[in-house]
């Protein structure tokens, strides 16, 4: 078997893992959708059908939601697919985008750990993201801002490959598509904004240094491109920061959000400590406070993994500072300044899970980095003693994934389903249904149901949103209308209607017993007024 062949069958099959850890009972597990996903969901059946967002921004370049908004490429990635699913938003629809971004990037890290730190370590670093609980979790569902991680490696891959060649041509193609990828990287998760140019000024100057760049009109035409794509954002500061006004044109709106995220960046040292140590106490504890985020004991890279990303960080850095010290070129550097700019995250913001994420795939590269470090000097006394650690240390990882894929569909389950509001959207089918059959023209729902699920699960367009909402504290709905029936987004429980429909949390059942008759989905109830006397639960078909 030729070298080519071998290393390309590798990556196939490591390939085919990852996307199977990814894709397996995707639209199912997690159950129900999570608020933030739900929220993401349902702006991309509103632009798909209206193009415009729930404060009725035309193609807006951030999504307005909870009033601070998110970033928009999640929205755009999802258009397809709503598309392909006839004008309809389902959880696998919406997760979809994720998911396949993350199998690209193992697939990117992969060639990534290939020009920089050779063959091997790239099959040790394509297999050990494929297997990280981190990444296989984050792919599972659809947070806007965990596309930034994958986009981050798309545009660095390219880099790469940009300072690596020979012919201007060639070049010139590579680094065009790495400003393209760094460009929608900015339109994944406003925390990276500080981020992105850091790293291009640190991996444009090392390669000019080393003369593997110059400004040429290759060169020119990727600053240019980078530029054009950075400038509706670079509007939207300023819109935000109160120096221009909202910009409406017909094919696109710079918005003014109701609440701007930018206080949140730390400027003083004494906040930069602080986070720092906040992402440090995460990295060791693997605890964010919600539940949903790690599943422990395996942690976001495994025990077994937090070990070889010390020891890797420490091999890259000394190998990094000895190039630079004597002016060498070593590819590693690249490696090293994402590296770094995952630190200035963790510096810049109050750590927890998705904010730091641009600093995990580094660590994975220094975790392959350091299992590639100890197999390379065991290779260089004996061989066979190499490939034995080697299978063994496999085997350990592949154990650890027995365990976790194991918990994360039996102990897991139950904490995300109830964090995902698994048997909101059944709920919410019945109750539109009980309203139609009954004349009833009024569903109330617990406020913790979240009313982003509401609109997506009624699938409520903006336009007929805008048209009856009223507001309770903006952009937060007290109520809205769809099909004739007010959908009420909390309960007084001093005043339950008895002309109204239910959906309410189980430990609110006991409130509704007598009067009610109640159908039950997960931890949910939809609560049908009935007559004095006759109210009782059923349990919903296919639980």
């Amino acid at each position: 078997m030729s070298f080519w062949r071998r290393r390309n069958y590798l990556l196939v099959v490591i390939l085919l893992l990852g996307a199977a850890l990814r894709l397996f009972c995707l639209g199912s597990m997690p159950g129900g959708m999570h608020q933030d996903e739900s929220f993401v969901a349902w702006n991309a059946f509103a632009i798909y059908h209206e193009g415009m967002d729930s404060a009725g921004h035309v193609m807006p370049v951030y999504m307005a939601d909870w009033g601070d908004g998110h970033s928009a490429l999640y929205v755009w990635l999802t258009l397809p697919f709503v598309a392909l699913w006839g004008g309809h938003v389902t959880p696998l629809c919406s997760r979809l985008p994720q998911a396949l971004a993350g199998i690209f990037t193992i697939a990117a890290v992969y060639g990534i750990a290939d020009r920089t730190l050779g063959r091997r370590a790239a099959d040790w670093t394509g297999f050990l993201l494929a297997v990280c609980p981190w990444h296989i979790m984050m792919c599972r569902w659809g947070l806007d801002a965990n596309l930034a991680p994958g986009f981050l490696m798309f545009g660095l891959y390219f880099f790469i490959r940009g300072a690596e060649e020979t012919k201007a041509s060639a070049r010139g193609r590579f680094l065009l598509l790495s400003a393209l990828f760094y460009g929608l990287t900015l339109y994944a998760y406003a925390v990276i904004w500080p981020v992105v140019p850091f790293l291009l000024i640190l991996q444009i100057l090392y390669g000019i240094w080393h003369k593997r760049l110059r400004i040429d009109g290759w060169s020119l035409a990727s600053s240019a491109l980078l530029f054009v794509m950075a400038l509706p954002l670079l509007l939207f500061i300023l819109v935000n920061s109160g120096m221009i006004g909202e910009i409406r044109l017909p094919f696109m709106t710079i918005p003014v959000m109701g609440g701007y995220r930018g206080g949140e960046i730390a400027f003083d040292l004494r906040n930069m400590w602080s986070n720092l140590r906040t992402a440090l106490s995460l990295l060791w504890n693997q605890n964010t406070g919600a539940p949903y985020d790690v599943l422990l004991p395996w942690g976001l890279f495994y025990d077994i993994g937090r070990v070889f990303i010390v020891v890797g960080a420490i091999a890259l850095s000394v190998k990094v500072v000895r190039g630079l010290w004597r002016r060498e070129y070593t590819r590693e550097t690249f490696l090293w300044i994402q590296l770094l700019g995952g630190g200035m995250v963790c510096l810049l913001v109050t750590a927890v899970l998705h904010q730091i994420n641009a600093l995990y795939i580094p660590l994975v590269l220094c975790e392959g980095y350091g299992v590639f470090g100890l197999l390379d000097t065991l290779s260089r006394r004996r061989e066979a003693l190499s490939r034995v650690c080697g299978g063994m240390l496999a085997a350990v990882w592949l154990f650890c994934l027995a365990g976790f894929w194991r918990d994360y569909f039996t102990e897991y389950r139950e904490v995300a389903d109830a964090y995902f509001g698994a048997g909101i959207e059944e709920c919410v089918d019945r109750a539109m249904e009980v309203c139609r059959q009954t004349g009833l023209k009024t569903i109330t729902v617990e406020k913790a149901a979240q009313w982003p699920r509401l609109l997506l699960y009624t699938e409520t367009l903006p336009s007929e949103y805008l048209e009856t909402v009223v507001y309770d504290v903006a952009p937060a709905p007290a109520s809205f209308a769809v099909e004739d029936i007010l959908i009420r987004t909390r309960i007084d429980q001093d005043r339950i209607d008895k002309d109204s429909v239910y959906i309410l949390y189980f430990i609110d059942r006991e409130k509704f017993e007598k009067d009610f008759d109640l159908i039950k989905f997960r931890d949910w109830y939809v609560a049908v007024p009935a007559d004095p006397g006759t109210g009782h639960v059923k349990e919903a078909a296919g639980r």
